[in-house]
């Protein structure tokens, strides 16, 4: 089961990424640095909040490679984190707009370059690498703290599903955006 499930995600993460890439090759960089009104990111920021919400995960994923995570102490009550996992997954579903937490919003006021686009193509890699390497921590209910704020916990199952469902989100964002 849980060599099915990192294979899913892995399948859905190539897949983004293969689509991330056709709809931002069609554009060139002025483009991608535009705004679409002064309240909105320019898509060069989402791929930009990307990049930050995901590689901020990172640091957690390799403690628990090298076996040295600590699960929140809540984490012990294992309903608690699947709750709050489940209601960040719903919000991620939902169109309406979420505000981001401080540490994961985009540079404002930035102009970026090819090397961002470098750099969110390397860390789906990573990404994809760690889903590969962490499986066999799946279905143990394993809690991990949200990398925004320690008293956001959920399951590592959860966390990897929240990283999905949330890039869908922004790709859907940027096709209307760039359309």
């Amino acid at each position: 089961m849980m060599k099915e499930k990192a294979d899913t995600w892995q399948m859905e993460l190539t897949q983004l990424t293969w689509e991330f890439e056709k709809l931002l090759n069609d554009f060139d960089l002025t483009r991608l640095n535009q705004k679409p009104d002064p309240h909105q990111w320019s898509p060069m920021e989402i791929i930009h909040h990307l990049v930050l919400v995901n590689t901020s995960y990172f640091p957690t994923f390799d403690q628990l490679a090298k076996n040295t995570h600590q699960s929140p102490i809540l984490g012990k009550i294992p309903f608690i984190g699947k709750k709050i996992g489940q209601m960040i997954l719903d919000a991620n579903k939902k169109p309406q707009k979420i505000k981001t937490f401080k540490t994961w919003e985009p540079s404002s006021g930035s102009t970026y370059n090819n090397d961002l686009l470098a750099a969110f193509f390397k860390q789906q890699d990573e990404l994809s690498g760690y889903i590969q390497d962490l499986d066999h921590l799946l279905d143990q209910n394993l809690m991990i703290r949200s990398p925004a704020n320690d008293w956001i916990f959920y399951s590592l199952d959860d966390a990897f599903e929240i990283i999905i469902t949330h890039e869908k989100r922004h790709l859907n964002q940027l096709e209307k955006i760039l359309k």
